[in-house]
């Protein structure tokens, strides 16, 4: 009776420790994949950011579509204009109810970012304003 006590608990023992092994395996690729996740997340998202800025400069002004090769991802960029507005002043003492007779003309745009890499394909989209002085007499 002893000695069947004794292979009950070392079998018993020995499961745990079989249990414990494999989560921890479990937890250590779960942990490995979300880690190899996040640096490609981290990398996609510098690479937006970093084409937002170079194409800041001249999209939306000169061009309204874009498309090359950047950090070995294929993009393409596209512009539409939403709306168009003057700023606001208030014109009551003028007689323009509406108060829109500022000196500026402010554009909002917005701009579709589509990045194509080997592994998948992904839109973007952000607004950009951009203002320009109306030469009002």
């Amino acid at each position: 009776m002893k000695k069947a006590m004794i292979t009950i608990e070392v079998l018993v023992a020995m499961l745990i420790l079989f249990l414990v092994i494999t989560t921890s395996f479990s937890n250590i690729k779960f942990y490995n994949i979300m880690n190899e996740k996040k640096r490609t997340y981290e990398d996609t998202y510098m690479d937006v950011l970093s084409l937002k800025d170079k194409l800041s400069a001249t999209l939306c002004e000169s061009t309204l579509e874009e498309e090359g090769t950047f950090n070995n991802i294929h993009y393409i960029a596209s512009c539409q204009k939403e709306e168009e507005l003057k700023t606001f002043n208030l014109g009551m003492e003028l007689g323009d109810p509406s108060g829109n007779i500022g000196n500026y003309l402010i554009k909002l745009y917005r701009v579709s970012l589509v990045l194509d890499t080997k592994k998948s394909e992904k839109t973007y989209n952000y607004y950009v304003t951009k203002a320009e002085q109306l030469n009002v007499e």
